[in-house]
């Protein structure tokens, strides 16, 4: 068993790597500067972890000595121009680091990973770059980081005589990206926005799977201070979209422009973007090496001495699409072990008769609980092996891939016949599943009212009795001068055609209840915060990076926020609580309740920016609610008038009904949920 170091496994050719390496039976130490899942999944697999600062060489030095091999991958890979020299530091002052500690330590193989950016770019799609081509055109501080490293690596080998193979990986496409690479980034835009434009030039497509293993295969089978290339299929950009259109429902780019146009318009863009303080995804530099180039590369080397393997372009597109896509809907990350300890779990509750139903999967809250009853929450609670069914709308149909006491039962929430069929020999159902902002009305009432009402009905016939709803704060609108603040005394005004739909399926739900046919519970939400969230809400917080914050109204309504936390918490109380039964609650945050511009100051803080808004007036929404309505007349809705159109209004409520009858006590504060947004924008 040889002994193997890897840095970098939290990341997305590492974790590859590190894999690999314990199927094959090696003793695998992962150098890690932060855990996550990929670390946390590695662990379980037998590699031992030490966190550690690979700058600081003593806090590592004993683990690394005498080791047969060290696989650094360790960087920061970006096509940003911020943050230079945090860049350089982490790809050329790191490998200089690692590279000195492993001769110190008598490491007796280094295998570097270095990057095809350090090769270059081809201007013409007949000539094939080689180990022996050098880029002359750093166009980012990880290309010129990248560069640096490698000269240092070569200088480095011919001073001491040191076994340093290097390894140059092209466009490393596949599962476990913990965070987005720029591959996956490109990918992820194209099928969220599509492409406008393409230009000419190409890329060079591998599977990270096939990357891992030339990196292994490096030091296996070659020879001693070799280069090898990692490449894979050469395609041009017109290729990449058409296997991307293939594979979704995005359309093929309308225009191909020229090269002189890509740089323009990314120097213009540039230009506009700083002023309202964001940078441009596209630098000028960038577009200048890129466009009209082909990253084409010659990987025969590799496949000859080493026996390297690539994969075709089509499959890992296929394979890509299908991973982005969780990632896109916030599901990538279920299933999979987020924490390095857990609480015994609860075995008491692992009986068929006790099997929990739950809907709403992928979204936000859904996505959450099932995280948490594998987890647990971020206090050690409701971790558990109980018996979870969790009915998905047919098209998600093998998208995820959960522990052995979930099963998944495939149903359309309108008919009544495959509704039926899920519910069978359950004995709770939480209905998470809303629709909220669909372009068109009419799908609230199909989904929220008729859905429901399905799922009720479902229940009623198969002898299901507990059933909890998730409705919504628009079931009471907004506050008055009269009554600011809801409590538990509140008549329903349901606000615009979602709220009626949550409010008519609520309605039903209770009605229900009191016929004695079931035991309905409704949890009435406020404005969610919390993990999962969807691209709405990260987009929200990308404006605190804006020199100014735009808040439609005076910033000095009141707004509750419920964390999903909290939420889920609330579910799992009234669960077996009979009190509950028959009665909504609101489900919120504690007294006093925020402002916007609490709210807002409060993010702002976790983000160590200075709050500066800038008012939108009320007239302003005003208007943006009556064209609201006029788009609703068409059987239209516009997420963003929408929200826009009520933001001014107070939207709180009193939680005493919910402390009173099953000790509802929302421990995660309007300042956690703050924090943790910060911590979920660092993760993308």
């Amino acid at each position: 068993m040889p002994k193997a170091i890897v840095t970098g496994a939290a990341g997305h050719i590492g974790y590859h790597v590190a894999k690999l390496l314990l199927k094959k039976n090696y003793d695998v130490h992962l150098l890690v500067r932060s855990i996550n899942t990929n670390v946390i999944e590695l662990e379980d697999a037998g590699a031992k972890v030490y966190p550690c600062n690979l700058f600081e060489t003593t806090s590592y030095a004993e683990i690394i000595k005498d080791a047969d091999v060290l696989f650094h991958l360790a960087a920061e890979n970006t096509t940003s121009m911020a943050n230079a020299a945090r860049v350089l530091e982490n790809t050329n002052k790191l490998t200089q680091v690692i590279l000195s500690s492993c001769h110190e330590q008598q490491v007796k193989t280094v295998i570097y990973t270095s990057s095809v950016v350090v090769i270059g770019r081809s201007p013409e799609a007949s000539k094939l770059l080689s180990e022996k081509d050098v880029n002359a055109f750093p166009e980012s501080p990880y290309v010129l980081g990248k560069m640096q490293a490698e000269q240092y690596v070569v200088d480095f080998i011919q001073k001491h005589h040191y076994d340093v193979r290097r390894v140059y990986p092209s466009w490393a496409v596949g599962p476990n990206d913990a965070k987005l690479t720029p591959p996956h980034k490109v990918i992820k835009d194209f099928l969220e926005k599509g492409a406008p434009v393409y230009f000419d030039g190409g890329i060079s497509l591998a599977s990270v799977e096939e990357i891992a293993n030339g990196h292994v295969l490096a030091y296996e089978k070659g020879k001693f201070a070799e280069n090898y290339i990692l490449s894979g299929e050469n395609i041009t950009f017109k290729q990449l979209y058409e296997l991307l259109v293939a594979n979704s429902r995005q359309h093929m780019p309308l225009l191909k422009l020229p090269k002189f146009m890509i740089v323009l318009a990314a120097w213009i863009f540039t230009k506009i973007f700083r002023l309202i303080g964001k940078e441009f995804p596209i630098s000028p530099e960038y577009a200048k090496a890129v466009a009209g180039s082909y990253s084409w590369y010659d990987c025969s080397k590799a496949k000859q001495e080493l026996g390297y393997q690539t994969r075709p372009a089509e499959l890992i597109i296929q394979e890509a699409v299908r991973d982005v896509q969780k990632k896109i809907m916030g599901i990538h990350l279920l299933g999979k072990k987020t924490k390095q300890t857990h609480n015994a779990i609860n075995t008491t509750e692992a009986t068929d008769n006790n099997t929990l139903l739950i809907t709403g999967v992928p979204g936000w809250l859904g996505n959450r609980m099932i995280d948490i009853l594998i987890n647990g929450d971020r206090f050690g609670n409701h971790q558990s092996n109980r018996k979870v069914r969790i009915m998905m709308e047919p098209h998600f149909k093998n998208l995820l891939q959960l522990p052995k006491n979930f099963e998944f039962v495939y149903a359309d929430i309108t008919n009544k016949q495959q509704v039926s069929d899920a519910v069978k020999d359950v004995q709770t159902v939480f209905h998470l599943a809303g629709a909220i902002y669909p372009k068109n009305i009419d799908i609230l009432y199909k989904v929220n009212e008729v859905g429901t009402k399905n799922l009720v009905d479902a229940c009623i016939e198969n002898g299901v009795k507990r059933f909890v709803f998730m409705s919504t704060d628009s079931t009471c609108g907004h506050g008055t001068s009269q009554q600011r603040v809801f409590d538990e005394q509140t008549i329903a005004t349901p606000y615009k055609n979602y709220g009626k739909s949550k409010y008519l399926a609520e309605k039903y739900v209770l009605d229900k209840t009191k016929e004695g046919k079931i035991n309905g519970t409704s949890l009435r939400g406020f404005w969610f915060f919390g993990p999962f969230a969807p691209a709405r809400q990260l987009t929200f917080v990308n404006m605190f990076s804006w020199p100014r914050q735009l808040v439609f109204g005076n910033g000095k309504n009141l707004r509750s926020i419920s964390h999903t936390d909290n939420i889920i918490e609330a579910f799992f109380q009234v669960e077996n609580n009979p009190t509950t039964y028959g009665n909504w609650y609101w489900i919120g945050n504690d007294q006093p309740h925020p402002t916007v511009d609490d709210i807002y100051s409060a993010i702002a803080k976790a983000f160590n920016v200075t709050y500066k808004p800038f008012y939108i007036p009320k007239v302003v929404c005003r208007c943006m609610e009556w064209f609201d309505t006029f788009l609703g007349k068409f059987n239209y809705l516009h997420p963003t008038i929408h929200a826009a159109g009520k933001f001014d209004y107070d939207i709180a409520g009193n939680i005493d009904k919910a402390k009173r009858d099953f000790n509802y006590n929302p421990k995660i504060t309007l300042d956690d949920a703050a924090k943790e947004l910060k911590e979920m924008t660092n993760n993308l």
